[in-house]
């Protein structure tokens, strides 16, 4: 009766180590696949079962970026933290600072764990533009009224760039099986869809 020898086990343990390694590499520098949640891109991503699809090749740290692109980046002020924004300026443009607002308010309808953002202003920039500096950039939530973003934080390095967004699957928390992947494109189309249709309590959108 034939016995595997330690060369088979030490073998096959090094092409273990090689494909973990691989899978690793292209997680990291290539592509990865993400969960994304909250209210801030409302109605591109929905608020919860969103699952996007990184390019981090060819974008990261802001590399090839353009505006109207949607972006993963790490949060200026939480290191461990990312989020899911539009680029809305590069270096060298003129952006207005629109004001962020303030005091949480709760729409007539709305779950209580969805809470909107009343109209006042807090940041003072209102009005004022401003250049965006080199090596930054300027990013927006799609959901102006329910997004921390550079209205907030100003003008963010282009370093903290993760990568593009190019596509998203809907597999939220009452479909057992992922919707068909759509494109996340550099601008905002038409839609006949509401806010409500992106909300944790609908069907995946088609």
């Amino acid at each position: 009766m034939a016995t595997r020898g330690f060369r088979y086990y030490t073998t096959n343990a090094s092409k273990f180590v090689r494909a973990v390694a691989a899978v690793h590499l292209l997680h990291t520098y290539v592509l990865e696949f993400a969960i994304t949640g909250g209210l801030s891109m409302l109605p591109t991503l929905h608020t919860v079962g969103d699952h996007v699809f990184l390019d981090k090749y060819n974008h990261r740290l802001g590399r090839e970026i353009k505006v109207g692109d949607v972006i993963v980046i790490s949060k200026p002020t939480e290191e461990h933290t990312r989020i899911c924004k539009r680029v809305a300026g590069l270096p060298g443009d003129i952006v207005y600072c629109d004001a962020m607002p303030k005091a949480p308010m709760r729409s007539a309808g709305m779950p209580d764990d969805l809470v909107g953002l009343s109209t006042g202003m807090t940041n003072g920039r209102t009005g004022k533009y401003i250049k965006v500096p080199e090596g930054h950039i300027w990013i927006l939530g799609d959901n102006s009224m329910a997004s921390l973003d550079s209205r907030e934080y100003g003008p963010v390095p282009k370093a903290l760039v993760v990568g593009k967004v190019l596509w998203a699957v809907y597999w939220g928390p009452f479909n057992w099986l992922p919707g068909w992947p759509r494109r996340i494109g550099s601008n905002i189309e038409a839609t006949d869809l509401s806010v409500t249709d992106f909300l944790p309590t609908t069907q995946s959108r088609k």
